[in-house]
């Protein structure tokens, strides 16, 4: 494919904005040297770049739809709602609405309040702040296999990409294993009544691996653990939190709307005290939201006499847009099943994927992984580890094929079509790479640099 136009907008790109980009998983070190540098506009389950370049999306931004780009019910709504202007002096009646039907209709009184941010950094910062003001306690335990919670120093400053946090910041931020009960009991017997919070995915895959390219994702493998919520872990969490007087949070950005759409929360039978969501649940829109109990909620609220936690307080906290788009996403995603069809259109993809790895006998470097709502493809040595030049190698040719597909964001628009399309191309990927493979010729093949970590010290 021709990338001239999106090259050139590249360039001057990165002399206007720090990494030439506003998401760190969108920067041109997470993708093939052969690849679209800037995109011009998205419809449904396809996206387009700046040199008329078209790809069937599965990565859907930061895994930010469920829907699917541009969808039709939820613009409606949002435009309906500009019109009638998208920020007041005082609360507004849609804010009013999305509360209510979120705290009564949607969760069904499982949380008893609710506050509004604009992105998922925001709600669970804010989480953290309430949980150290409830307990009085300063620590915080988090999930050290699911390795991004949040832009703020409590949370960066525990990654590699430290630079700027202080060492005082890092120093109450510890991490456990997911799974692994003796982590847990191990941080709580150091640190006895000093936890404010245990903070974690409630789900995320059912395999040791994890991905490189983005924030969501580490560029490790968890050595002999399993990712999946199996063993009753979330059970002996919800019992451990309650016992040592910790707050239970939930960071459901990702599992939220797709295991279910209340959440892994809701499918586990298993309530945090609080939980945090975002990205989809707005299909596109800028919106996230937490939701706890009423006794740890009031802290950022007026009708109490404790001492008051200054929770979140943003200008456009209360833009009316992301309340449309949140209220009109999920009755969208009840109205056509959305959950059934991601879950069924999971199962095939990953099906036919091993299909395809057991035709040509390359289930020793490639793998999907991950439950039927939420697979990922991954590139491996025969040892098990990552490989990120053939991950890289991988994605450049199935990005040439017109394939976007770094992380996989299943959505209401991707159809039966694009699966075969999709699966098409990695055959003829695999084909292209079974020989390059067995002749150890990947690296010397490869056309630029290999996707890096996000989390890395230095460039």
């Amino acid at each position: 494919m021709d990338y001239k136009k999106s090259f050139e907008i590249n360039e001057k790109l990165h002399k206007l904005i720090p990494g030439g980009s506003h998401t760190y998983s969108k920067g041109e070190d997470q993708f093939p040297y052969n690849s679209p540098r800037v995109m011009s506009h998205a419809k449904g389950a396809y996206t387009w770049d700046v040199d008329g370049n078209k790809f069937i999306d599965w990565a859907m931004g930061n895994r930010v739809f469920i829907l699917g780009h541009a969808f039709d019910d939820v613009d409606d709504a949002v435009i309906k709602a500009m019109k009638n202007g998208t920020n007041y002096t005082r609360p507004g009646i849609l804010e009013y609405e999305t509360a209510d039907y979120l705290i009564n209709e949607h969760f069904k009184n499982k949380f008893d309040m609710i506050k509004f941010g604009k992105n998922g950094s925001d709600v669970t910062t804010a989480a953290v702040k309430l949980a150290r003001a409830y307990t009085g306690r300063k620590y915080i335990l988090a999930c050290g296999t699911h390795p991004f919670f949040s832009i703020h120093d409590w949370f960066i400053g525990s990654t590699n990409m430290n630079s700027g946090t202080l060492d005082s910041e890092r120093a109450y931020t510890i991490k456990f294993i997911y799974n692994d009960r003796d982590s847990v009991e191990k941080a709580f017997e150091q640190y006895r009544n000093q936890i404010a919070a245990v903070i974690l995915e409630p789900v995320k895959n059912d395999s040791l691996y994890m991905n490189a390219t983005d924030e969501d994702f580490h560029l490790e493998t968890i050595n002999g653990k399993d990712n999946s919520a199996s063993n009753n872990f979330l059970q002996y969490l919800r019992e451990k939190t309650i016992k040592e007087g910790s707050v239970l949070i939930f960071d459901e950005m990702i599992s939220g709307m797709r295991f279910d759409l209340r959440g892994a929360h809701n499918l586990y039978g298993i309530y945090p005290d609080l939980s945090t969501f975002g990205k989809s649940i707005s299909n596109g829109y800028s919106c996230s939201f937490l939701v706890g109990k009423k006794d740890i909620m009031e802290l950022g609220g007026l009708h109490h006499k404790k001492e008051r936690v200054f929770l979140l307080s943003q200008t456009h906290g209360s833009e009316t847009i992301g309340f449309a788009a949140t209220l009109a996403t999920i009755k969208a995603c009840k109205k056509y099943n959305v959950s059934s069809h991601v879950w069924n259109l999971g199962k095939k993809l990953k099906d036919n994927f091993n299909n395809l790895l057991s035709q040509e006998s390359m289930d020793k470097n490639f793998k999907i992984i991950g439950f039927d709502a939420n697979p990922q493809i991954i590139c491996i040595k025969e040892n098990g580890e990552f490989w990120p030049e053939l991950h890289t190698f991988f994605h450049d040719i199935l990005i040439n094929e017109g394939i976007f597909i770094p992380w996989i964001t299943i959505t209401y628009s991707h159809t039966e079509k694009e699966l075969k399309v999709t699966m098409d191309a990695i055959e003829k990927a695999l084909k292209i790479l079974k020989p390059i493979i067995k002749n150890n010729e990947v690296e010397k093949l490869l056309v630029g640099n290999p996707v890096k970590p996000v989390f890395r010290k230095y460039n």
